[in-house]
């Protein structure tokens, strides 16, 4: 941001509506003053021009103080614009990058799907048996609505199933079907126009390799491929960070600085080029100045993607325009002032001015004393006048310096933690959709749904049920245990072989078992109440269910599957992933953040090592009531400090908690203390 400064300040002050007033109005006064000084000067002469030369070194000394006052308008209007566009050229990358690291480990579990190996082993499939593959595959867009095509290629590229039927594909030629096949890589990430969806610009593509068994080096029998509805999923996170009234565009480049996603495609069109490594500059772009900020992913668990940045631009002759209603709902002006985080120089500014101005009210004084010994009554108008003009000066330096206060500084914290906790519940959204997602997919497995159709549970089909919750745990880390049970309740298996001693036990009345037991619609899931649970070492946590059916009447519900979400560390990262950070990339100090219910119970806490899951948050019962969706800010005193606290309800996202019969709101709320 330095080099912005150093290289664009004069550029940035035109752009600055409160700026150029506070000069304009300065220059006026500086002008009327040298004017009433030049009349004393000539209309005066039996006055020491003594008093004259001080209070022009007087004027001086707020020239010098106008300078700075300006500098550090300039630093820290730039600073809450970068500020407030980098967190959502970064979010905008980030939130993508999380979503696709679900997508990698989709495509490497699908491809093992024993249906599928089953269907690619039969050299001339019938009608029948490629109906119940494709269905399957219908099965598993029901869920993952991510996903708007998936294709199943033998080993020549013919296609053996696919889903889309408005998709005429029957043969590909892409060289990603020989280099998935050649690669010792669990997937191949692509995104470019393909012959797989030939209608299409570019498609992103997850691409693995199907073997007979789950070695690796086992035999080839085809590729499998996952195309992601990339445009549908940017204009849902463009939705999510851009505000009514935000002038700046949010766009999603590749590698080689291409735009591939636009929150405006008429202004900012695809393949437009952004060339550039600096996080923040200013570029001319279609004959106009635009500030852009440009972020690389942090990536997630690892996963980087294909080096794609998000990017956030804005005109430079809008982007400093303020709302002034951010500062004046409440007084913030006393709290300001103790804060830390309120710039020192900026407080010294306004003390100076007010300091310099009381010495010209001395000098006044001493003024009229002598003109008074003179009997120079025509001096006494100049001093006047000049006094009058010291005060407008020191009075436009106290309103600026309080302007930057409460609509810079404050808005932009305020806007900031209601932004890092919509953020947060936004994230947490996304998690438990795949959630939902996971526990209606593996409870259609189709082992399961023989070895549960027998009237006995033989040692060996046991044995199957806990090999195959052990192989998705293996891959799904964020479950601590996977059970399956039968149609009474009664756990037959579970993944994690710490708690074998589960098997045979009653699963637990509070975990929602009952409710999936009730419905076996392959599109309906239960979730238990954020509860204890000896399912999780007797911890508070939330459970998936999704009932198992006969696999040739559905109707039939023979047993469910539980998935115990290992929620302390997962929330926990989620809340750690939105706290600010200094520039060494800690976590500023006492900041932390909490997921909590509409009752106040913790669900998740970060960064605070006195609240624990399960407690009541002691807030007063206003910030339990925003409506689903919404959020807000405010600076609040908790335990005795003050904090700029942001909250935001959890909304859904795609058809989880909006279309799907599940509610559960969950406030997401950030603390920095100010």
């Amino acid at each position: 941001m330095n080099t912005l400064l150093e290289t664009h300040s004069a550029k940035l002050l035109s752009a600055m509506p409160v700026v150029k007033s506070f000069e304009s109005k300065l220059a006026s006064l500086n002008d009327w003053w040298g004017k009433i000084a030049l009349i004393g000067k000539i209309n005066s002469h039996n006055v020491a021009t003594t008093i004259l030369d001080d209070m022009h070194r007087t004027q001086n000394k707020f020239g010098e103080l106008q300078k700075q006052l300006t500098r550090n308008l300039l630093i820290e209007n730039v600073q809450k614009l970068v500020l407030d566009n980098s967190s959502k050229a970064q979010v905008a990358i980030d939130l993508l990058i999380r979503n696709l690291f679900e997508r990698t480990a989709d495509v490497g579990f699908l491809a093992t799907d024993e249906d599928i190996r089953a269907f690619l082993a039969l050299d001339m499939p019938s009608a029948d048996q490629e109906q119940f593959i494709e269905n399957r595959l219908r099965e598993y867009v029901r869920k993952y609505s991510v996903y708007d095509e998936i294709i199943v290629f033998d080993t020549q590229g013919q296609v053996k199933a696919h889903l889309d039927q408005t998709n005429p594909i029957r043969f590909s030629s892409d060289p990603l079907l020989a280099e998935t096949l050649a690669t010792s890589q669990d997937y191949l990430e692509t995104f470019r126009h393909s012959d797989l969806q030939d209608n299409r610009l570019r498609s992103l593509i997850y691409s693995c390799k199907i073997t007979s068994t789950d070695d690796k080096s086992s035999q080839l029998l085809g590729v499998l491929c996952l195309c992601f509805r990339f445009d549908d999923e940017m204009k849902g996170i463009f939705a999510g960070l851009l505000m009514p009234g935000d002038t700046g565009t949010i766009a999603v480049t590749d590698a080689d600085g291409r735009v591939i996603a636009s929150s405006d495609e008429r202004l900012l069109p695809l393949n437009t080029s952004f060339k550039g490594e600096e996080r923040v500059r200013i570029a001319s772009y279609r004959r106009q100045d635009y500030i852009i900020n440009t972020r690389a992913t942090a990536g997630y668990q690892g996963f980087y993607g294909l080096g794609w940045r998000g990017v956030m631009m804005t005109a430079l002759d809008k982007a400093f325009s303020q709302d002034d209603s951010a500062g004046q709902k409440n007084n913030y002006a006393d709290i300001i002032d103790q804060a830390s985080t309120f710039p020192k120089e900026l407080r010294d500014i306004r003390k100076a001015s007010a300091d310099i101005n009381t010495d010209l009210g001395l000098l006044v004084l001493n003024g009229q004393i002598a003109s008074a010994r003179k009997k120079a009554a025509e001096f006494m108008p100049v001093l006047e006048a000049i006094k009058q003009i010291g005060s407008d000066i020191a009075g436009i330096f106290a309103a600026s310096v309080n302007c930057l206060q409460e609509v810079t500084v404050m808005s932009s914290h305020l806007n900031n933690a209601g932004f890092l906790a919509s953020l947060a519940v936004d994230i947490m959204d996304r998690n438990l959709y795949e959630r939902a997602n996971d526990c209606r997919w593996w409870a259609l497995t189709s082992a399961f749904r023989r070895c549960l159709a027998s009237a006995d549970l033989s040692f060996s089909a046991s044995r199957q049920i806990t090999e195959i919750l052990q192989y998705i745990n293996a891959l799904y880390t964020v479950y601590t245990n996977l059970y399956v049970y039968d149609r009474s309740g009664r756990i037959l298996a579970v993944s994690d072989p710490k708690q074998s001693m589960l098997v045979g036990m009653q699963v637990d009345a509070l975990g929602g078992a009952s409710e999936a037991l009730k419905n076996g619609s392959s599109q309906r899931y239960s979730v238990s109440a954020f509860a204890k649970t000896p399912l999780y070492q007797g911890r508070h946590t939330y459970i998936y269910n999704a009932a198992i059916t006969d696999l040739h009447d559905p109707r039939q519900i023979l047993g469910g599957i539980g998935i115990v979400f290992d929620s302390e560390p997962q929330f926990q990262s989620m809340l750690n992933d939105v706290l600010p950070r200094d520039k060494q990339g800690n976590i500023l100090a006492g900041c932390f953040a909490v997921f909590v219910e509409r009752n106040k119970t913790i669900i998740g806490v970060a960064n605070h090592s006195k609240l624990k899951i399960g407690d009541t948050l002691g807030l007063d019962e206003s910030f339990f009531k925003l409506k689903t969706g919404q959020r807000s800010s405010e600076v609040v005193q908790y335990q005795g400090k003050n904090y700029v606290l942001g909250g935001a309800v959890s909304k859904g996202y795609r058809e989880y908690k909006v279309e799907d019969a599940y509610s559960n709101d969950v406030i997401a709320m950030v603390f920095i203390p100010f």
